[in-house]
């Protein structure tokens, strides 16, 4: 096979697996891949200069789309940018197609520039297609249950000048049939990060259930009437009010601390439904994962007695300044029909006690697979690329630090309504609410929570967008269409005192 030959065979392996969309990291070794892809028709080219922000990006696609992805990558250490990524869409089960072009086989082990073994470089992470060199005769158009690895070995010299394909004219890949009807029973529902398609599905079901709900804003039910009755407000402090034997877990896996805590607590039955084959638990006793699947065929059933799950309310105007309270403003100024990226650590966590006022059509998404904050601006923006709403993202100061170049794409987005939201407390103010932490000595604890006294004006100038730091709820009303970085400074004292005041025990009436 020559080497235009194969080119154009990875092409069309990427259209039969349904890929439509491509990021481009380019460089001296994909050449005649990225030549190919400009010369084709029916697929969309991202372009990138380096490839960690081009995954997470990928990643940000395929989560607001539900289609796969692909990063393509020049040899050597490019490829191994990918690993972040990589393992993020393995624990959310997403089909990120990783193309990695290579210098021959012969190469390997001897030193060579940009010459690594790059063939099962993500192990677990990526099933694999091996390597390609031309003496591939067939190939496997069926996407993976989560990320696929192509290796391309090309030698010199390098041919660029290669007729592209046509993607649109590519078959659908196969979906897989739902598993056998099932029955369950549960006093307690838990719901997180599902897709807006995959909350619709779950409404009606949930509905017929009619269990009490504790909802995260990334299950993306708040929309939802007929839940309303359902839905308990007060995240980690109703479930400590709850006495389940029986819990139904929708979608990925909490943020709460109590799901962590179910570990130990072995005779709480766990039923997960689920995308994902991840249950979330590391033990297997009363734990079973389900097919997404199942939700239109199980059979369902409420335990009575219910769980006796209480109500809570934070009181966020005691406590304006505070992160908590800021988020609360948040909540009040995002428009309908936005889509909103939460950051991992504090701010999903203090988002979600501020969901009840949300406005109606409001998309959540964030990143639980890992629960990492790798690459979260350009997971945003891979969610927000072709929305026609104000797309919101709301992270902590460290979580930016960790993805300064993802701007580079806005250039490529033609989207002016971008609202990137740092709440910047001077490091990872999370750890000091880790009790292991708090005995710490204070030299120690700055060490762990990275604390700094920088800000992103700077940041914002490098990419051309607008900057607005703020210490009053007032500014973020009438925002500019334009990109902007909004630089929050929550009140320290503020945030101490609304902690200790939520997190005051549980008391349950007699």
């Amino acid at each position: 096979m020559t080497q235009p030959q194969l080119i154009q065979q990875t092409l069309q392996t990427l259209a039969d697996l349904g890929v439509r969309e491509v990021c481009v990291a380019a460089g001296a070794r994909n050449a005649p891949l990225v030549a190919a892809l400009l010369n084709s028709r029916g697929v969309k080219i991202w372009n990138f200069f380096e490839e960690r922000s081009a995954a997470f990006f990928a990643l940000g696609r395929i989560m607001a789309d539900r289609l796969p992805v692909a990063v393509v990558t020049t040899s050597g250490t490019a490829a191994a940018e990918l690993l972040p990524a990589t393992i993020e869409a393995h624990y959310q089960c997403l089909p990120l197609v990783l193309v990695t072009a290579d210098r021959p086989k012969s190469y390997r082990g001897s030193g060579a520039p940009q010459a690594i073994e790059q063939t099962g470089l993500f192990g677990c992470y990526a099933a694999t297609l091996g390597d390609w060199d031309g003496t591939n005769e067939s190939y496997d158009t069926q996407m993976s249950n989560g990320p696929l690895h192509l290796n391309v070995c090309l030698e010199e010299p390098l041919e660029t000048n290669v007729p592209g394909i046509d993607f649109s004219t590519a078959g659908k890949p196969q979906t897989p049939e739902a598993g056998p009807p099932c029955s369950l029973e549960c006093d307690l529902v838990l719901a997180s990060g599902m897709h807006p398609a995959e909350a619709a599905e779950a409404a009606a079901f949930l509905a017929q259930l009619g269990a009490p709900i504790i909802a995260e804003a990334t299950s993306n039910l708040h929309g939802f009437r007929e839940l309303q009755p359902l839905l308990i407000p007060g995240g980690e402090r109703a479930l400590q009010s709850a006495r389940p034997t029986h819990v139904l877990r929708l979608g990925a896996v909490p943020s709460w601390r109590w799901w962590r805590d179910l570990e130990s607590q072995p005779k709480i039955h766990v039923t997960n439904l689920t995308r994902t084959q991840f249950s979330g638990l590391a033990r297997t006793e009363n734990v079973e994962t389900l097919a997404w699947d199942n939700i239109h065929s199980t059979q369902l059933a409420v335990i009575d007695p219910p769980c006796g799950i209480l109500r809570f309310e934070p009181e966020f105007e005691k406590f304006p300044g505070s992160e908590p309270g800021w988020m609360r403003r948040l909540v009040e100024v995002i428009p309908a029909g936005s889509r909103v990226f939460l950051g991992n650590s504090l701010p999903i966590r203090e988002f979600n006690l501020a969901l009840q006022t949300a406005q109606p059509g409001v998309e959540f998404f964030a990143n639980r697979g890992a629960n990492g904050i790798d690459g979260l601006v350009s997971t945003f923006l891979g969610t927000g690329a072709v929305h026609h709403g104000e797309c919101w993202l709301i992270i902590g100061d460290l979580s930016a630090l960790y993805d300064l170049a993802a701007p580079w794409i806005i250039a490529q987005m033609a989207h002016p309504k971008l609202r990137i939201v740092i709440i910047n407390n001077g490091g990872g103010k999370i750890f000091s609410r880790v009790a292991s932490m708090r005995a710490l000595p204070e030299k120690a604890r700055g060490v762990i929570e990275n604390r700094h006294a920088m800000n992103f004006e700077p940041w914002a100038q490098l990419w051309g967008m607008e900057y607005l730091q703020t210490e009053d709820p007032s500014d973020l009303a009438d925002l500019l269409p334009v990109p902007i970085v909004i630089e929050i400074n929550p009140d320290p004292l503020q945030t101490e005192a609304f902690w200790k005041d939520w997190q005051r025990p549980v008391i349950r009436p007699r």
